[in-house]
């Protein structure tokens, strides 16, 4: 399955990221959410301790939340909930940020006692999703246009949605 979204010029914007099929169909949704104006302030000052990255996202079948942890918890690695609700049931993972140089990001995705690495190479201009522990590629996200960042996206298996995808690509768009 292939899907296409087009993200913000610059990192602080909380304008909706609309979610398209191959045939140009809105299917969803991802947004940078703030938890007050203050909040929203402080983002666009130099300081990037004190920035807080959330995100909403939905489609037909999932509504997703990426929710920051706490100061204390993310002193020595970066850490988010990941909230997934389904028809049925509402689901939390985690998603833990493994970068140990800047220019070789890497985030680990907890879900369903599985390990997602999403490894982005900035200078191949991809991002590779694959289990930990074979090294199959479940999915990979290429960034079409550089200006502004025009995304495809290629999913190769059903336990990743696209709203998954683009949110924790976008979380790692907004710090790497």
């Amino acid at each position: 399955m292939e899907f296409f979204a087009v993200l913000p010029f610059r990192k602080y914007l909380d304008k909706p990221i609309t979610i398209n099929d191959s045939a140009g169909v809105q299917i969803g949704f991802i947004q940078r959410k703030y938890k007050s104006s203050w909040d929203k302030f402080i983002n666009y000052l130099p300081l990037s301790f004190l920035e807080t990255r959330n995100i909403n996202g939905e489609d037909g079948e999932y509504d997703v939340k990426i929710r920051e942890m706490s100061f204390k918890s993310n002193l020595i690695k970066l850490k988010w909930n990941v909230h997934l609700k389904d028809f049925n049931k509402k689901s939390t993972f985690l998603l833990e940020d493994k970068t140990k140089i800047s220019t070789n990001p890497r985030m680990l995705y907890y879900k369903n006692n599985k390990e997602y690495i999403f490894k982005k190479d900035i200078f191949n201009r991809t991002c590779e999703i694959y289990l930990n522990d074979d090294y199959n590629t479940c999915a990979e996200i290429k960034i079409d246009k550089i200006t502004p960042p025009s995304l495809g996206i290629k999913v190769k298996t059903n336990d990743l949605s696209a709203v998954e995808l683009l949110g924790i690509y976008y979380i790692m768009n907004l710090i790497y």
